[in-house]
């Protein structure tokens, strides 16, 4: 019987943990998961992370490109990281950084929070090492973000025309008809209704303007797409399926050429690492207007207990098939969620006209 099934390879942990070290056969790539050691025997150096990617599959990260030889020969390579990931990169008592520092054989440098300068800098003998640890960062980056509330989202403003005074002509209908627990304080702003196209977690200026780069390249997305964009808003819906408990009711929005858009904004963000959790679920943006929403309701009456819902089912019966008007779409906006800007519009951080 081989001797390595009766005396196989052991790692040595703290606590006075030992391991056994998993050889694997040449045929199945062996030498890339024992670092070349024939024998199968621990090399006298710490446990490493075997690197099954190869650097060709980190060409597509942009950073790549900035790897660079340091004066004593290795390599070295500084990117910017928002300080609000800097606790989660760090770890209790440093030991998320210590882990990927071991296992990709690399040295990490996090800049302290009184410090001016966001960028990481990871060092490491060969550039391999370099690229396993970029790609470990940015996979808790992504990870930590996905926890996160949204802060930003695109915007096609709908305050303007035809549809704000349909928007205010079915407020003032419904306040007259005095529906039980409808009140006004559930109704969006007339200055602020919008369509959302997106929803992002921008965390510092660096990530804003990484944004709006994103959202000029999506002017090329548009190239087969009539412009501006012609939209109807007619009919009343609510996101769930039971109408006498509803906690958002919007108005329908038809655009064909909007929604195509909408679709290859959401499909380019979700590469980019920037879209909420909730975008990053979905393959296709709903357009709607939000009308009424319960939110509202909690914002303005924050001391003390208010209902989770309203009951919308005589107001659907009265109002469902109401028509807002038609309007064109020639700007999407980036703006601050929880905002207000000079014209008590969302505070928009940059546009994309067309």
């Amino acid at each position: 019987m081989s001797r390595e099934v009766l005396d196989p390879p052991v790692q040595g942990m703290s606590q006075n943990r030992r391991y056994r070290v998993n050889v694997v056969h040449e045929d199945f790539g062996g030498d890339k998961w024992n670092g070349g050691n024939k024998q199968g025997r621990p090399a006298n150096k710490g446990y490493e992370e075997p690197d099954l990617y190869g650097e060709d599959d980190d060409e597509e990260d942009p950073a790549v490109a900035q790897i660079e030889e340091n004066g004593s020969g290795g390599y070295k390579l500084s990117f910017h990281v928002s300080k609000s990931f800097y606790g989660g990169l760090i770890g209790l008592k440093g030991s998320t950084k210590r882990r990927i520092e071991e296992e990709t054989r690399s040295e990490i440098y996090i800049p302290r929070q009184h410090e001016e300068s966001s960028n990481v800098t990871i060092k490491a003998r060969d550039r391999s090492q370099v690229c396993a640890a970029l790609r470990q960062i940015r996979c808790l980056v992504g990870s930590l973000r996905r926890k996160m509330r949204p802060t930003h989202f695109l915007a096609v403003p709908l305050n303007f025309g035809e549809v704000q005074n349909g928007f205010l002509e079915l407020k003032k209908s419904i306040m007259e008809a005095q529906f039980p627990g409808i009140d006004e304080e559930l109704f969006i702003s007339e200055i602020c209704i919008h369509i959302t196209l997106g929803v992002y977690v921008l965390l510092d200026d660096n990530e804003r303007k990484k944004a709006l780069e994103e959202l000029e390249f999506c002017r090329s997305i548009l190239a087969d797409l009539t412009t501006p964009f012609e939209m109807k808003v007619k009919g009343l819906e609510i996101m769930n399926d039971d109408p006498s408990s509803a906690r958002i009711l919007y108005g329908c929005v038809e655009a064909p050429e909007l929604q195509k858009f909408a679709d290859r904004c959401l499909a380019h963000f979700q590469t980019t690492g920037f879209a909420a959790t909730d975008n990053n679920e979905r393959d296709s943006i709903k357009l709607h207007m939000t009308v009424l929403n319960n939110r509202n309701r909690k914002k303005a009456n924050s001391v003390g207990k208010t209902p989770n819902s309203f009951d919308v089912r005589e107001l659907l019966k009265r109002f469902g098939d109401f028509d807002f008007g038609s309007a064109q779409c020639s700007a999407v906006h980036l703006c601050a969620l929880n905002s207000s800007g000079t014209d008590s519009f969302y505070k928009i951080s940059g546009s994309l006209k067309f």
